[in-house]
């Protein structure tokens, strides 16, 4: 749980020790294996999760195809935000790529913070403005760069990626065909 109070307090949020106490309560500790699916498509999501370390992603399928649509890093939250805020089915699965550890806190927990504390309240207003960005960042670069480029950027801010994760995924994540990513790989190195 420090872990998360420290990111926390690094994104300006003020704790108060009453509060936190309260927030750290409602937070369990949850550990998966690596290819543990933990949410499927159709389930509805219930938890907010804070990733303490391992990577997870967020993916469906189509025409047989598997498409990663978000990968999860340490010290990200974890959840497919529209299952969880309106409480319908999932469209998409939650896999373990590597062992991961994350903290979960229960969406009628987490409704309780907010009406109780403006602490849960600045805490749901972190995620969804990370979120947010996250999302508007990736559509930003499947319209508007190469996917040389996309590569690149992604050597640039996750460089051990590709060390930890089956290309396929990575391929897919970046809207092409692991062919594709390949050759890209090949006429850069």
């Amino acid at each position: 749980m420090e872990i998360i109070k420290q990111y926390l307090l690094s994104k300006g949020i003020p704790l108060e020790e009453k509060q936190w106490a309260e927030f750290s309560k409602k937070n369990i500790r949850t550990e998966y294996k690596k290819k543990d699916i933990i949410l499927k498509v159709g389930e509805v999501e219930n938890y907010l999760s804070f990733v303490e370390s391992g990577v997870a992603r967020l993916f469906f399928e189509k025409e047989n195809k598997d498409l990663t649509i978000r990968f999860v890093f340490n010290y990200q939250y974890l959840t497919v935000y529209d299952s969880f805020t309106q409480r319908t089915p999932s469209r998409c699965n939650v896999e373990a790529l590597t062992d991961i550890v994350v903290w979960r806190v229960h969406y009628n927990d987490l409704q309780e913070l907010y009406k109780s504390h403006t602490v849960g309240n600045l805490i749901g207003r972190l995620t969804v403005e990370n979120l947010y960005v996250e999302k508007l960042n990736r559509e930003f670069s499947l319209l508007s760069e190469s996917a040389e480029e996309r590569y690149l950027k992604i050597m640039k801010e996750q460089p051990n990626l590709f060390q930890i994760l089956p290309l396929k995924h990575i391929a897919s994540y970046m809207g092409i065909t692991p062919q594709a990513l390949s050759r890209i790989r090949k006429r850069i190195s």
